[in-house]
């Protein structure tokens, strides 16, 4: 934090919520789907790591903790994590061949997250940053996902805004049918701008009582691969678009593990100087 000077620590979650053995290939395999608590070893490591944290950085910065969808979640249950671009499709074939059997799996992973949330949250982390996957338009159709999925999603989110105002969306993906999540109403939302024909300035349109946040592509472009000028560039023109509008400058998505910390101290200095801080 310090060598970029970013205002807020989003914390990843790679505990998630597998038994580190099950295969869920089939829907003859859905039993193998089960919930999680705080007795699980998964949030007992996870929680440590918020603590240490929260320990060392002493309320210096608002923690943000990744909290990993309702979809993204049951997919990590099946084995296969890793492998979502390529079999993320199953679970909405489950969905179609046992629609009961997966209710239950996602009330069941919905009361998992909605612990995970607390005991996160009574570990130290200031907010949510909720990474949400299924809005993408060739898998589960628009009525299906809000039939089967965003009614448990909505009672998941309802629960994380009822225990931190600060509630990060971040929509994973392209191709997306962003109209599954403006029901969420997020205090924060963050897209993939540069891979969904969604504009910083017709988010905001979509998702009105929210702060938007981004206006960077995350794995190429500017910022990793840009001069200082360029970077300075694109920081003024995405002020100038969402000038009068509540926004965090921020990127798309997780950036390169091994991106420079000067090349994120850029933008940060680049804000400051445009905004006359």
């Amino acid at each position: 934090m310090e060598e970029t000077g970013t205002d807020i620590l989003k914390v990843m979650n790679e505990n998630l919520l597998y038994d580190g053995e099950s295969k869920i290939r089939s829907t003859a395999d859905l039993n193998k789907f089960r919930r999680y608590s705080r007795k699980d070893k998964i949030f007992i490591d996870q929680m440590d790591i918020i603590k240490r944290l929260s320990d060392q950085t002493q309320g210096r910065y608002p923690i943000l903790i990744t909290i990993h969808g309702l979809i993204a979640s049951v997919f990590h249950g099946t084995g296969f994590a890793g492998n979502y671009s390529t079999m993320g499709y199953g679970l909405s074939v489950f969905n179609r061949e046992q629609p009961q059997k997966m209710k239950q799996v996602f009330e069941m992973y919905t009361d998992s997250l909605i612990e995970l949330v607390d005991c996160s949250l009574e570990a130290g982390a200031d907010g949510v940053f909720y990474a949400a996957l299924g809005g993408e338009k060739n898998w589960f159709d628009h009525d299906e996902y809000m039939e089967s999925v965003s009614v448990h999603e909505q009672r998941l989110y309802q629960h994380i805004k009822e225990k931190t105002k600060l509630n990060v969306l971040h929509i994973c993906k392209s191709d997306i049918d962003f109209e599954r999540f403006t029901v969420l109403e997020p205090a924060v939302v963050n897209w993939g701008i540069y891979h969904n024909n969604l504009s910083l300035t017709d988010g905001a349109k979509l998702f009105p009582n929210s702060v938007i946040l981004g206006g960077f592509p995350d794995r190429s472009g500017v910022l990793v691969d840009g001069t200082k000028e360029e970077i300075e560039a694109h920081t003024e023109m995405v002020l100038n678009e969402m000038k009068g509008k509540p926004f965090i400058v921020g990127s798309d998505c997780t950036l390169p593990t091994e991106i420079s910390p000067e090349r994120i101290h850029c933008v940060v200095e680049a804000v400051k100087k445009l905004s006359g801080r």
